[in-house]
C-alpha cells in the first residue's frame, strides 16, 4: 500500500476513536458533520463514479444516482500566455468554479495536468459546495506528432506511461514532479480522487496517424486485466486499450481505487461511412475527414474493470463538413424545426453499441469570423452572445434527446492562444499572436466568459474639421482600431452615402480614388474604402491587389477608383459518391454590422452625433498590431501557406479620409478640408508587449444558465 494512504488511514482511525466522529457501514465511509463525500467500497476498491448501461452514476448518501454531465471544458490560456503557462492563483481558479458552478454546471473537464493551485482551488471549492461539487474530468494527452506517425513506437509509449503516472499520483496528492518544459509541473499534496468523474485517453486523432499506426504494426492487439479487444480491433485501437487499462491498473495497484475511463475521439475518426466524402478518383481512402476509424465498439471490459468504460466525443454542427451536406440529416426536427445536428447524433448513438456517449466537446462561437458555414445557421464563429447561449441550449436538449450521458461545453473562457484554419497564416510573427486578440478568429472566441480588450477612455488622435464631421477620434485596442466620427449636431447623414478611405501603410501605394468616375482624389493610397450606407448595407471593401480572399497580399498603385468585397473560402468544393459536386462556400468577409460595442459581433452604432466604428486587426491585413505590421507580400500564390510564411513590414500608422454623396453620386463633403481632401495627420499607435483585458460573462452565461438549472 501506498505510504502516504496508509498514513492517512492511520490518521483517520486515530480520529475515529479521538472524536467518535468516524463510523463504517460496510459499504461506505463517511465522515459525519465534514464535507467530505460518500465513497463506495467493493472489496478494498473504492470509487464515486461509474458507468451504469448507457449513464454516468456518482454515489452520493449512501447510494448510486444517475448524473447527466452539464459541463464546461477549460482552456487556461488567458491573454498574453500560451497554453501551458497555466495560471499559479489559487483565487482565479476559485472565482472561475464560483461562476461555473453559479451557471449550474456540475462538471468541469481539462485537457491536461493542471498547476497544482487548480487542484487546491477544486477541493476548497467542492468543500465549500458540498450538495452541488463539480465534479472532473482529467484527460491525459498523448504527445503530438509522434515520430513516423506510429503511437506504438516504444519510446512514445514510454513517455506516455511516465504521464500516466505524474497524473493519477499527482490527483491523489501524491506527486512531485521537477520543471519541466511544457507540461505542469510542481508538488501535488491535494487530493481530489473523490470528485473524479473519469479520466479521458487520448485526443483528436489524427487520421493519418491512425493510419499509419496500423500499417506499422500488422497483427497488433492488447488484452489486459481492465481492457481488452476484439479480433477486429486495429492497432491504433489496441494503443487505445493499451492507455486505459495501464491507467486503471496504476490507480488500483498503488491508491485501491477505480474511476471511469474514456476513449476520446471525433467525427472525423467515426465508424460510418458518409457519401458527401468522396473525390473525383473515387477513392474514400483519400478524404481526409472519412478515411480512418476508431470504434468503441472494439473494445471489451477485462475481468477486474469495475468502475466502467465509455467514449468522449467531440461533436461540433459546422465541421467536419459532411455536417452540412448528408442529405439524411434533413430529416431531423426538433421543437425549432430542422436541426442536422440533432441528425449527427441520433446516427451515431444508434451505432455506438453498448457504451455511454458523452458529447465532451460542443459549442458556438461569438465575433467578427466564420471558418465554416452551416446550413442551419450554427456557423464556425460569427455568431451573437445570445446566439450562442440560444443554440448551445438546442444542441444540449439534442444530447439529451437522444441519450448521450452528457454534453461539456466548449469552451469556459476565450483563448487569445488558438488559432483557426483562415487565421493562422496571418498571424505574423506567430509568436506574438498571444498579445492580441483576433476578432474575426472562432477558435479564439468560443468563451463564455469573454476575456476582452478595453477601449481606452481616451483617444490618443484627434483631427478637428468643420464639415458634416467637426472631429475625428481615433484610439486602438487589443483587437480594434477605433473611429468616432463627431458630426455637426443635428447633421442629416441617411440620404447619403459615405465613403471613409482607410490608408494602412505605404502612402505611395494603394487605391488613389474613392469610387470610379469620381473626380476626387485622396491624398493618400487607400488599401480598404469602408461603405456607410442604409439602403445596401455597409461594408468594409478593399484593393484588389491586396484582397487575400483572391490570394493577394500586397498593396499596388492605382487610380481606378476599384474596391473589391473581401470574401474568404470557408467551406471547400466537396464530392459525393456518385461524382457530383458540392460547391465550395465563402465568407461575406466585408460585412459590417451594426450594434452595441458588447461583445465582439458588431462594427458600428450611431449614438446621438456621433458614429463609433471598430473594425478588428485582422481585417485590416494587420499582422501583428502589438508591433505594428501589417501584411506586405507581392509573390504569386495558389492556396493560402503555413504560418510565418507571408512577409510584413513596419506600418508608420493610419491615414482616414472620407467623402459624402448625395443620391445623385455628388461630393458634398470633405474631411477633412473644405473644397477638396486634403492630407490629414498620420495615426500611429503605441504598441505593446503586455496586454491588458477584462474578464465578462457572455450574455450566453444567463441562457445557458437557465437551461441548466431545468437538468436534474
Amino acid at each position: 500500500m501506498n505510504k502516504k494512504i496508509r498514513n492517512s488511514l492511520i490518521l483517520a482511525s486515530l480520529l475515529a476513536v479521538v472524536g467518535g466522529t468516524l463510523w463504517y457501514t460496510g459499504m461506505f465511509d463517511k465522515q459525519a458533520g465534514s464535507n467530505s463525500p460518500a465513497i463506495f467500497t467493493e472489496g478494498e476498491t473504492k470509487m464515486v463514479a461509474r458507468t451504469h448501461g448507457k449513464q454516468m452514476q456518482v454515489y452520493r448518501d449512501g447510494e448510486w444516482h444517475d448524473f447527466f454531465v452539464k459541463g464546461v471544458n477549460m482552456g487556461m490560456a488567458v491573454p498574453g500566455t500560451w497554453f501551458t503557462k497555466f495560471p499559479k492563483d489559487v483565487g482565479v481558479y476559485k472565482k472561475w468554479f464560483e461562476q461555473i458552478g453559479a451557471m449550474n454546471a456540475n462538471t468541469i473537464r481539462v485537457y491536461t495536468l493542471m498547476d497544482p493551485t487548480f487542484y487546491i482551488a477544486l477541493k476548497q471549492y467542492n468543500e465549500g459546495h458540498p450538495d452541488a461539487p463539480l465534479m472532473l474530468l482529467q484527460e491525459i494527452w498523448p504527445e503530438e506528432h509522434p515520430e513516423g506517425n506510429n503511437y506504438l513506437k516504444k519510446e512514445y509509449l514510454a513517455h506516455n506511461q511516465e504521464e500516466i503516472q505524474y497524473m493519477v499520483d499527482a490527483l491523489h496528492g501524491n506527486a512531485s514532479i521537477a520543471p519541466r518544459e511544457g507540461r505542469a509541473f510542481g508538488v501535488y499534496e491535494t487530493d481530489v480522487s473523490p470528485y473524479l468523474l473519469g479520466y479521458l485517453i487520448g485526443r483528436e486523432l489524427e487520421p493519418e496517424e491512425v493510419t499509419s499506426t496500423n500499417e506499422q504494426n500488422p497483427g497488433y492487439t492488447f488484452a489486459g486485466d481492465y481492457m481488452k479487444l476484439t479480433e477486429d480491433a486495429s492497432p491504433a485501437e489496441g494503443w487505445l486499450a493499451w492507455h486505459c487499462d495501464y491507467v486503471l491498473n496504476y490507480e488500483e495497484q498503488n491508491y485501491n481505487w477505480q474511476h471511469p475511463v474514456s476513449i476520446v475521439s471525433w467525427p472525423t475518426l467515426d465508424p460510418m461511412e458518409h457519401d458527401s466524402e468522396w473525390n473525383t478518383a473515387g477513392k474514400k481512402s483519400l478524404e481526409y475527414n472519412d478515411s480512418a476509424t476508431v470504434d468503441i465498439k472494439n473494445f471489451l471490459l477485462g475481468s477486474k474493470m469495475k468502475a466502467g468504460f465509455f467514449g468522449s466525443y467531440h461533436i461540433y454542427p459546422n465541421y467536419p463538413d459532411f455536417m452540412n451536406n448528408e442529405p439524411k440529416y434533413d430529416q431531423y426536427q426538433d421543437e425549432q424545426g430542422r436541426l442536422r445536428y440533432g441528425g449527427y447524433l441520433q446516427e451515431f448513438i444508434a451505432q455506438h453499441g453498448d457504451y455511454p456517449a458523452l458529447v465532451a466537446e460542443f459549442g458556438l462561437a461569438t465575433g467578427m469570423g466564420n471558418a465554416h458555414s452551416s446550413p442551419d445557421g450554427y456557423h464556425h464563429g460569427g455568431m451573437t452572445e445570445e446566439q450562442q447561449g440560444e443554440g448551445i441550449v438546442r444542441m444540449m436538449k439534442a444530447i439529451q434527446r437522444e441519450g448521450y450521458m452528457g454534453g461539456v461545453i466548449f469552451e469556459w473562457i476565450d483563448e487569445w492562444a488558438k488559432k483557426t484554419w483562415t487565421t493562422e497564416p496571418y498571424m505574423i510573427p506567430y509568436e506574438r499572436k498571444v498579445l492580441w486578440h483576433n476578432g474575426i478568429d472562432p477558435e479564439q472566441n468560443y468563451g463564455i466568459l469573454a476575456m476582452e480588450s478595453v477601449k481606452p477612455e481616451q483617444s490618443s488622435y484627434t483631427l478637428e474639421d468643420d464639415g458634416l464631421i467637426k472631429k475625428l477620434e481615433m484610439s486602438t485596442d487589443e483587437t480594434y482600431l477605433y473611429m468616432d466620427f463627431h458630426l455637426q449636431e443635428g447633421a442629416a447623414i441617411e440620404d447619403k452615402e459615405w465613403l471613409i478611405g482607410l490608408d494602412t501603410y505605404a502612402r505611395d501605394r494603394g487605391e488613389f480614388r474613392y469610387q470610379s468616375g469620381l473626380d476626387v482624389t485622396a491624398p493618400s493610397g487607400m488599401e480598404f474604402l469602408i461603405q456607410m450606407s442604409n439602403i445596401n448595407g455597409s461594408r468594409l471593401l478593399t484593393t484588389p491587389s491586396y484582397n487575400i480572399g483572391n490570394l493577394k497580399f500586397a498593396s499596388q498603385k492605382s487610380e481606378s477608383g476599384h474596391f473589391e468585397e473581401i470574401r474568404y473560402r470557408i467551406n471547400k468544393q466537396r464530392v459525393r459518391k456518385d461524382g457530383s459536386l458540392i460547391s465550395a462556400d465563402y465568407e461575406q468577409s466585408s460585412l459590417l454590422y451594426q450594434g452595441d460595442f458588447v461583445g465582439s459581433r458588431y462594427n458600428w452604432y450611431r449614438e446621438k452625433d456621433i458614429v463609433h466604428i471598430r473594425i478588428p486587426w485582422g481585417r485590416l491585413n494587420v499582422t501583428d498590431p502589438s508591433s505594428l505590421l501589417v501584411l506586405d507580400d507581392p509573390r504569386s500564390y495558389t492556396d493560402y501557406p503555413g504560418r510565418d510564411t507571408f512577409s510584413t513590414v513596419k506600418t508608420e500608422g493610419v491615414v482616414v479620409t472620407s467623402l459624402f454623396l448625395d443620391k445623385t453620386g455628388t461630393v458634398v463633403d470633405h474631411f477633412p478640408g473644405s473644397a477638396k481632401v486634403t492630407m490629414p495627420p498620420v495615426f500611429a499607435w503605441p504598441g505593446w508587449d503586455d496586454p491588458k483585458y477584462q474578464e465578462r460573462p457572455k450574455r450566453s452565461y444567463n441562457i445557458i444558465q437557465d437551461y441548466f438549472k431545468t437538468i436534474r
